[in-house]
């Protein structure tokens, strides 16, 4: 998994008053099957853990696969900056 700067400097702003500084990168059910979802949560200890400026980012086990080729990225919409994922496969 790639990470932008954008989005490390919109993370964290976004925990700054979050008790842990670490983003997990898990999979979650899609409708068509598993996806990449993101947790505020403490890496585990099968994670994959690489640290960014003051961030730890920790991809669980059985998201390897999905997140191999994928960049955490920042979108301006009408509804303001929000995280996205840019290579991630459809599921359908």
């Amino acid at each position: 998994m790639n990470i932008t700067n954008e989005a490390i400097d919109f993370l964290k702003t976004a925990l700054e008053e979050e008790e842990t500084k670490s983003v997990r990168i898990i999979t979650e059910a899609g409708c068509c099957g598993p996806t990449l979802g993101l947790a505020v949560a403490t890496p585990e200890e099968t994670d994959e853990v690489k640290q960014f400026d003051t961030l730890t980012f920790a991809v669980a086990k059985e998201a390897e696969a999905l997140a191999e080729n994928v960049t955490l990225d920042v979108e301006s919409t009408e509804d303001g900056i929000t995280l996205v994922l840019h290579g991630l496969q459809p599921s359908c």
